[in-house]
């Protein structure tokens, strides 16, 4: 790492201090360049979010990307590991004000196992644990990256968001249930569908309920059953 770069940094892990600070370091063909972002996290004393569409604005240049870890060593959570092997660049993690400095490669392996999970919006959530498991059991790639506000789901213009992006990756709505199909939920006190989980057969579900709740596998009991939108199938043949 670079003296300058890690300068920068470090300048800004002071100024959004306690909160995490974030952004990227791009590869040019003047050197390294950082680009400061906002922390879109709801909880950025404890974790961060950049805007999806930002990172993939500027993915063919970015060689990594950084965060603080305030009051805190630099090591790795699950959550930046996740992050780290979904977005597959290196993740700078400084330590401040220790001033440590790790960095972690991603292995190109599932980031944390399926249960067990802590709820981190946009990085460790229902939607991540999806794609995750579709990716790793499925072989079948969805889309997470992009994410709305935090509370998205209270606003009724956002009513059929969260359905019409699975559709627009090749999910289909059914009338019963199969192994591995999506049930999709209306929680949280808003109109909108806005949870997701993996149906594992034999009344058994898979999914990440909401902050302060492990991932976990559960019975497919009445509650449930009583906030369930839709089913939705991945189809090979609209995708």
């Amino acid at each position: 790492m670079h003296d300058a770069i890690l300068k920068q940094i470090t300048a800004h892990a002071a100024r959004e201090f306690p909160r995490e600070a974030c952004g990227l370091v791009f590869k040019t063909s003047y050197g390294y360049q950082v680009l400061e972002c906002a922390n879109l996290s709801h909880q950025p004393e404890q974790s961060f979010l950049i805007d999806p569409m930002l990172f993939a604005v500027h993915a063919d240049h970015i060689a990594a990307v950084y965060h603080s870890h305030p009051n805190r060593a630099p090591t790795p959570s699950a959550a930046d590991i996740a992050s780290a092997e979904r977005c597959n660049v290196p993740f700078l993690i400084l330590g401040y004000p220790s001033a440590e400095l790790h960095t972690y490669t991603p292995q190109g392996t599932l980031p944390a196992p399926y249960e067990g999970r802590g709820f981190v919006y946009g990085v460790m959530d229902c939607l991540s644990l999806v794609s995750d498991y579709y990716r790793h059991e499925l072989a079948i790639t969805i889309n997470d990256g992009e994410r709305k506000q935090w509370q998205w789901w209270l606003d009724p213009v956002n009513q059929h968001a969260f359905v019409n992006g699975f559709k627009a990756q090749g999910f289909v709505e059914v009338d019963s249930l199969q192994v591995n199909d999506l049930i999709v939920m209306t929680t949280g006190g808003g109109p909108c569908p806005n949870h997701v989980s993996i149906y594992k057969g034999d009344s058994v579900i898979l999914h990440h309920p909401c902050v302060g709740t492990p991932s976990r596998q559960e019975m497919y009991g009445q509650y449930w059953r009583q906030a369930t939108h839709c089913f939705l199938r991945y189809a090979h043949e609209n995708s």
